[in-house]
């Protein structure tokens, strides 16, 4: 009888894991995107880049590459005051199948602040992942542009809505 017991439960796991493990990708991607983004704001290119595409880091010019330009980018913030305030994860958009990669899309908004203003930028990221949903990488669509993305990433779905490039929203600081 524990046998049978055993054997229905494992039997009533193989049925509700698939379903369990669909439901938890958003989640997943989530977690993921917003330790990219803690890697990003703390300059840590280690961490940041294992959320790079393969074929970004290549368009890149290589990870060296990648660093340099995060590293100027992060000497640029410093050197102006520029401090990040708030990083917004949204919740990705429909996950596509598509050759034998996930896709999905997902808004991010980030709120940087300076000694005069309050800059809020609203961006699409695109995610894929090639292990069915356990690791994912970003690619952020104000960094490259959809028909560059399409030859860096060919193997992109037309099932993905890419919404269009927001312009930043700018709030002066009042003076006293």
């Amino acid at each position: 009888m524990k046998e049978i017991k055993c054997f229905l439960f494992l039997i009533g796991i193989t049925l509700v894991s698939p379903a369990a493990s669909a439901q938890n990708l958003p989640t997943t991607i989530k977690v993921q995107a917003m330790n990219m983004g803690k890697a990003f704001v703390q300059n840590d290119f280690t961490s940041f880049v294992k959320y790079m595409h393969p074929n970004i880091i290549a368009f890149a010019g290589g990870k060296e590459n990648m660093r340099a330009k995060m590293d100027t980018a992060y000497q640029m913030m410093k050197q102006f005051g520029i401090r990040f305030k708030t990083y917004l994860i949204g919740d990705p958009g429909e996950i596509v199948n598509y050759k034998n990669q996930l896709q999905a899309v997902l808004p991010v908004s980030t709120t940087m602040k300076t000694s005069l203003a309050e800059i809020t930028a609203e961006t699409t990221l695109i995610v894929i992942s090639n292990d069915k949903g356990k690791t994912w990488w970003f690619i952020d669509t104000n960094v490259y542009n959809i028909d560059s993305l399409k030859n860096i990433l060919p193997d992109l779905s037309a099932e993905l809505v890419i919404p269009e490039r927001k312009k930043p929203k700018i709030v002066p600081v009042a003076s006293h």
